[in-house]
């Protein structure tokens, strides 16, 4: 019986998400990364919301998949990044120049031949330079993209765009991503920073990541930031960017444009 509910569950999700984006009950909200210490503002990752009339917020853990699955996630993925592109040129032509913006893609995406014109076209559209524009990719996105994709990122890198590998620490074959792909960036994984201060583990990871990082050249941003304890601790490490609820969480575009008018 309750397989039963799940897969009625299921399909009325893929029905309904089919129609989310018509019907405008898809959003984004943008969750600022900023640099440490100075407080200035990196940029905004882009996270996408799903508000139902009738079932309430989705949790794009729920129907991310399922659109991966049903071949939706590639009109809902570039959907989500023309829209991140616009509000960032808003920001940048208003309060914050030279702010990026951070877009999630998906293995399916990256695999369509035609991702890359389609993010050209994009930018094209949205008048955004290349270099304000990053691609994150989680650790499990990366294993599933990695034969095929890798080719596509690295075209997309050479244009300019920054390729970030979230999640950083969570899979078995980190270093081998560190190797095969083009990246920019890498972002710790919230486990690690949440638990570093009472998980001495956890805490020798964190501060390995951040002198790799820094060896290799490349951005290091530390995610799930929640204490002044952490902040501290992720100071003394010279940690280049931090992201996490205590210093903003995820904003609606009403907000995010209130904060930006903060630091005129």
């Amino acid at each position: 019986m309750l397989k039963e509910q799940c897969s009625e569950e299921t399909s009325r999700i893929a029905d309904e998400l089919e129609y989310a984006l018509e019907k405008r009950q898809l959003s984004l909200h943008y969750q600022p990364q900023f640099e440490f210490p100075s407080g200035n503002i990196r940029g905004f990752e882009a996270l996408l919301r799903w508000h139902h009339p009738e079932l309430g917020s989705i949790s794009p853990l729920r129907f991310i998949p399922i659109a991966e699955e049903t071949g939706l996630i590639d009109s809902i993925g570039m959907w989500v990044m023309h829209q991140a592109c616009e509000k960032i040129r808003q920001i940048q032509k208003s309060h914050l120049p030279n702010s990026i913006i951070s877009v999630n893609i998906s293995a399916i995406q990256l695999n369509n031949p035609f991702f890359f014109e389609n993010v050209m076209n994009v930018l094209h559209q949205t008048s955004i330079a290349p270099q304000y524009l990053e691609l994150e990719l989680t650790e499990s996105t990366n294993i599933a993209c990695i034969n095929n994709g890798t080719d596509t990122l690295r075209t997309l890198a050479l244009q300019g765009i920054k390729i970030a590998l979230d999640d950083f620490g969570v899979e078995n074959n980190s270093l081998l991503q560190l190797q095969k792909l083009p990246l920019s960036t890498i972002k710790i994984d919230r486990s690690f920073v949440i638990n570093m201060m009472h998980d001495s583990r956890c805490k020798i990871i964190t501060e390995w990541v951040i002198t790799l990082a820094r060896k290799l050249g490349l951005i290091v941003i530390a995610e799930g930031v929640e204490s002044f304890e952490q902040l501290h601790q992720l100071r003394q490490w010279e940690c280049e960017y931090i992201q996490g609820y205590l210093l903003s969480r995820p904003l609606s575009e009403q907000e995010l444009l209130l904060l930006a008018k903060s630091y005129l």
